[in-house]
């Protein structure tokens, strides 16, 4: 049924202008079309770079015998990795993958990436990846979250074909009046055609409906939703110590005094090394320069280019030798004054996880020590140069960080708002007559993917500047962030035709239920077609070029003083791959995927297609250019289970969008309004109380599990002993890596690991 007009006056309406290749369906075939052909020329620039390259892009960052490389290797790479599983403990260099080691025929079936065959080769071996390799190579945060998108790939499949097999004929050949949207206008295949008081509207109250059970029960067998981890859950973490007792004999025997019948193995104390932080990695560039050019053939002449600003220049290995002396001195100092200031956080490792249990469980604090116990998280979880931020300085960075994000959404735009606004200026319209249709028809959506991806970087820069203790609430603080505010910004306020929350707002307090109008219209139907074909074509290539990394790179190669940083600077690039970002994002495009698969199915297929590509580039991704992640903290996998929570607001949204469209769009939808409402009311109570998402099985699984071998360190690298450092696996400046040059895992060991232990 096609909307009067003075709905469609009343709606935010969002432009698509099409003329280059055909007007029909809303410019859907051109979008397409258009994106199919930057995909390709994303593609095509990718595979040639990566061709160009020597080794696999993350084992590039740490090879410091790298002189020669190209600039390519460190992004796009294809050599050939065998992984050799050795036995390890926790503390013992786990099997990397080396670029040393060659195919033979005792390769373990854990070791399936041979040398590439071709030019694209990398697309075969990167849909060959096993899980058990994954497992290894980058830890069992990657393996939940591809979990997570397989089970998403599952519901969109099913839905996809209840979409083009039932709604959209629905849709298609039961249209009120011809006249109004024609076999070639987009209109035709979305509800809107079907008549108020149709009898087959019932069809699509019905599988509403049955989309509810159809999500939860696959989604509950994502391995995120109970993702535990064999955490190093011996060691306690004791807070709020008193500044006399921040010493290692007063905790222990305090300790052993009121539980004597347990066996302490272990009491470290946590100390201010944020200025130490700073100061060493300082010291690590140059050390790490002055070894290169140590190394270099032209030694005597390498020059080095001590202000960035200034044009003076010398010798490079005497000016590496004198920073480095000078470095050196300024990290032993620190370290000794480091150790003056001790925080109020202790570790305690006890022999046994039963008697840790035991301790955390029946401890009180008393009237003199007011101490705070709980599970340790894994060191290689902490970001122990963030231990000094006091609690009360942390909430209030905590408070200020959400107001301005909240005050930001709620009197700005949002990104489709700025998209109609440059269509409304005189000049822009001046101007669109005088440039390419190609641009003008395609940029709105493309402006609108830009500005939508800019959020997300806000909300991941302001939590690491609010300095988290760990990475995994880090990864959880800002997927929770991200989620919320794109959900708003990208569905909720463009839907019903507003420009910002502080709209929203205004319109609750209002008896303007004709803004119920504006969902659901066929050009909003169409624009959100549009903008997931682009995230699912334009987004998903560049997400594999990784260009915002290469910038940084690049960057950081004009400051460097000499060419000798090279390796550091490859190195310190390393990072972890931004789970919270991504799951939020994927999330986000599932959930528009949902909600608007009844009334428009025709957004179904390219909401597969983007879930398929985002699965091939995150699998590629996760394997090839980021570090190892394990965030393996008591509650650590906290951000796996609460993204398979997240994918329930997708039909608890569209039910209640559905009840909204029955009650307002004619006097016929009352019993569909009904029948919903009491679905939503059930759907609501189950989620709220019983929790469907989670787990139904008769014993729970622990949430504890006992490390075999010795515990992990609770000592940051920065306070180690040198030889320490070298001979046990520890998180320097970038997650994953041992030292310098080194191919190990993350603290964690990889062969406690097992691909049951992250399966449903």
């Amino acid at each position: 049924r096609a909307m009067p007009d003075p709905i469609n006056s009343y709606c935010l309406a969002v432009a698509n202008r099409t003329s280059i290749i055909t007007s029909a369906y809303n410019g859907i075939p051109e979008t397409l079309i258009l994106n199919t052909i930057f995909w390709i020329l994303f593609i095509l620039l990718f595979t040639t770079l990566r061709h160009q390259a020597g080794d696999f892009g993350r084992l590039a960052l740490v090879n410091s015998n790298g002189n020669k490389k190209r600039w390519t290797e460190i992004f796009y790479s294809r050599a050939a990795s065998v992984v050799e599983p050795q036995p390890s403990t926790s503390t013992q260099v786990s099997p990397r993958p080396s670029t040393a080691s060659q195919p033979s025929a005792d390769s373990t079936p854990l070791s399936p990436v041979q040398p590439e065959e071709g030019i694209f080769g990398w697309i075969k071996i990167t849909l060959k990846l096993r899980k058990e390799t994954i497992l290894l190579h980058t830890g069992p945060d990657a393996v939940h979250y591809l979990s997570f998108q397989q089970h998403l790939m599952a519901v969109m499949a099913l839905v996809t074909l209840i979409s083009l097999g039932i709604i959209l004929p629905v849709n298609f050949l039961n249209s009120a009046n011809t006249e109004l949207y024609d076999v070639n206008s987009f209109g035709r295949t979305t509800m809107a055609n079907v008549a108020p008081n149709s009898p087959w509207l019932w069809v699509h109250t019905i599988i509403t409906i049955l989309y509810i059970p159809l999500v939860v029960l696959i989604m509950r067998r994502a391995s995120g939703r109970n993702a535990f981890k064999k955490a190093a859950t011996r060691t306690i973490m004791i807070s709020n110590i008193s500044s006399s007792d921040r010493n290692k004999t007063v905790v222990r025997n305090y300790m052993q005094e009121l539980f004597p019948d347990v066996t302490i193995e272990n009491v470290t104390i946590a100390y201010n090394i944020s200025r130490l932080y700073v100061r060493n990695a300082e010291f690590e560039r140059v050390h790490d320069a002055r070894l290169y050019c140590e190394h270099h053939r032209d030694k005597d002449t390498l020059m080095a280019k001590p202000d960035m600003c200034s044009c003076k220049k010398e010798n490079a290995y005497e000016y590496y030798q004198r920073e480095e002396r000078k470095l050196s001195g300024d990290v032993a100092r620190l370290r000794a004054s480091t150790m003056n200031e001790p925080l109020d956080i202790a570790f305690l490792t006890v022999s046994t996880v039963q008697e840790a249990q035991n301790i955390v469980t029946h401890f009180t604090p008393g009237t003199y020590r007011q101490w705070h116990m709980m599970f340790a998280p894994s060191p290689d979880d902490i970001f122990w140069e963030n231990l000094n931020v006091k609690k009360n300085h942390w909430y209030l960075k905590f408070f200020c960080v959400n107001v301005v994000l909240f005050l930001v959404l709620f009197f700005l735009t949002t990104p489709a708002m700025v998209v109609n606004l440059l269509n409304s200026r005189p000049w822009l319209i001046d101007t669109e007559s005088k440039i390419s249709p190609l641009v003008s028809d395609f940029l709105p959506t493309l402006m609108l993917w830009t500005l939508s991806a800019l959020m997300p970087v806000i909300v991941a820069i302001s939590d690491k500047w609010m300095g988290h203790y760990t990475r995994s609430k880090q990864n959880y603080s800002i997927m929770t962030k991200c989620f919320t505010y794109l959900l708003l910004m990208i569905l909720i306020l463009p839907s019903l035709g507003l420009t910002s929350a502080q709209a929203l707002l205004e319109w609750t307090f209002t008896n303007e239920t004709g803004r119920w109008e504006c969902i659901f219209l066929p050009e909003r139907g169409s624009f959100y077609v549009n903008y997931i074909i682009t995230a699912a074509f334009i987004g998903t290539a560049l997400e594999l070029l990784r260009f915002p990394e290469l910038i940084v790179y690049i960057w950081q190669l004009l400051k460097a003083n000499s060419k000798a940083e090279t390796p550091y600077i490859r190195k310190s690039i390393l990072i972890e791959f931004p789970f919270g970002t991504h799951y939020a994002w994927t999330t986000l495009v599932f959930t528009i995927a949902i909600v608007y698969s009844v009334f428009c199915p025709l957004i179904m297929p390219f909401a597969m297609v983007y879930i398929c590509l985002k699965h091939f580039v995150d699998r590629h991704n996760l394997y090839f250019a980021y570090g190892p992640s394990n965030m393996i903290s008591r509650k650590g996998g906290k951000i796996h289970s609460t993204a398979v929570t997240m994918t329930k607001f997708s039909v608890a949204i569209l039910v209640l969008v559905m009840a909204m469209i029955s009650l307002f769009r004619g006097d016929a939808g009352m019993a569909r309004f009904i029948v919903l409402i009491i679905s939503l009311a059930i759907t609501l109570t189950l989620f709220t109380f019983m929790s469907p998402i989670k787990r139904c099985a008769a014993t729970r699984r622990p949430s504890i599990v006992e490390i075999a071998g010795p515990a992990p360190i609770y000592v940051p690298d920065v306070l180690r002993d040198q030889a320490i450092r070298n001979s046990s696996s520890t998180r320097p400046s970038m997650a994953g890596f041992g030292g310098y040059g080194s191919d190990s895992v993350s603290d964690y060991d990889s062969s406690q690991y097992s691909v049951n232990s992250v399966e449903a």
